[in-house]
């Protein structure tokens, strides 16, 4: 995986966890001031392992604190509400 698909896929996993955030403030209190925030997909292997070895090397090359995040994307029934029209008589 190169860099750059690295960091698109984490971008859309960033976009996730902060809808999260927005909804749940309270999550971001676990996270201690400084750390490195790396997302560990538990539907992406390649991506997980790429993301365990950069936390690894921020850790011990840069010296910080590392918080892994592991995201599970699950399946969410919603219902959806269609339109559907059609011509009534006239109703007197």
């Amino acid at each position: 995986m190169t860099r750059q698909e690295q960091c698109r896929r984490n971008d859309e996993l960033f976009v996730l966890f902060m809808r999260q955030v927005l909804e749940n403030p309270a999550l971001t209190r676990r996270i201690p001031k400084g750390a490195e925030v790396i997302f560990l997909p538990e539907n992406d292997p390649e991506l997980y392992q790429a993301n365990l070895e950069l936390g690894k090397r921020v850790r011990e090359k840069e010296g910080k604190r590392v918080v892994y995040i592991k995201i599970a994307l699950v399946p969410q029934v919603q219902t959806v509400y269609v339109p559907r029209l059609e011509f009534a008589k006239s109703p007197a």
